[in-house]
């Protein structure tokens, strides 16, 4: 046989032995898929969530790979890992931008981020969430906010519009919760400032209320009777029934006059609280 000959179906051999590690690796990347997935059906997340790990590091430029990496976000956000799974979600998103289901990642990260803002609180039976860091509800907020601008049609932007509406009255509530801490504290230009963002920037939640009384307070306080009386006469067109109204339209102060209070005594009773 001829060396040309013996070099061809060296080739030939070899381009077949090739061939067959190609199949076996693609067939061992698909058991371990279909193991993970397995686990991830039956809600075992620490063990599915060591095999998709195992599988991207195995198989970085598999068939699998971007796959296992997005069900790595669900599988840690179902094992409440929130920080850890808006981390995933963000590293999916830059690594795929152009996956076709890079819209749930962007969901994902937002109800991570959404979760993790609400998740302590619930544990320990608070009821205002508004009273605590809201770092995280602001970043579902903003979270959200981009699935919706960039996935106008997605299936999540439904239910990420539903959150972004109760996020918006937390973060409303909330302004409101800091600005009477400065009314009691004697931050009162602060206070208004609080409750003038609150007005200005979440104009149909239900805080409106208590920020027109907020600001009342702060303006009675630092003695703008002009404003105090235009803030008041809203208050009571708008909200009659409000709890720092009385029956007959008088106004309560969250906080008795003080050293820092600017407000005269003679304005107050006769003018305000009737």
């Amino acid at each position: 046989m001829s060396l040309v000959c013996l070099a061809g179906i060296g080739l030939l051999t070899g381009c077949a032995s090739t061939d067959n590690t190609s199949k076996d690796l693609a067939k061992a990347e698909r058991t371990l898929y279909l193991e993970a997935q397995g686990t991830l059906d039956s809600d075992n997340y620490t063990r599915s969530l060591e095999l998709l790990q195992a599988l991207e590091t195995k198989y970085p430029l598999g068939r699998y790979s971007a796959q296992a990496l997005l069900e790595q976000v669900y599988a840690q956000f179902k094992s409440q890992d929130y920080e850890l799974a808006r981390a995933t979600a963000d590293r999916f998103i830059r690594l795929h931008p152009s996956h076709p289901q890079v819209d749930y990642a962007y969901y994902l990260r937002g109800l991570s981020a959404y979760m993790a803002g609400r998740y302590m609180l619930e544990g320990m039976e608070l009821v205002d969430i508004s009273e605590r860091d809201l770092g995280a509800t602001r970043n579902a907020f903003n979270d959200f906010s981009q699935l919706i601008q960039r996935f106008p049609n997605s299936r999540y932007v439904t239910d990420a519009r539903q959150r972004m509406l109760f996020i918006r009255n937390v973060l409303a509530r909330h302004e409101i919760f800091i600005a009477q801490f400065y009314i009691r504290k004697g931050g009162y230009l602060a206070a208004v400032n609080r409750s003038r963002y609150a007005l200005e920037n979440y104009p149909t939640s239900p805080v409106t209320a208590d920020a027109l009384a907020t600001l009342t307070e702060a303006y009675i306080h630092l003695g703008m009777e002009d404003l105090a009386r235009d803030s008041l006469k809203l208050l009571r067109d708008q909200y009659p029934d409000h709890p720092q109204l009385n029956d007959d339209g008088e106004f309560r102060l969250i906080e008795t006059m003080g050293e820092k209070s600017k407000a005269p005594w003679e304005f107050l009773i006769p003018d305000v609280f009737s």
